[in-house]
């Protein structure tokens, strides 16, 4: 359905942006 598909695309944002901010971390 097309909230299923927001959910996902919501998940997928936010795993993006937790990965991004974890490899900043991890550069520090």
């Amino acid at each position: 359905s097309i909230k299923d598909q927001a959910s996902i695309d919501l998940a997928n944002h936010y795993g993006i942006a937790m990965i991004f901010t974890g490899t900043r971390h991890f550069k520090h």
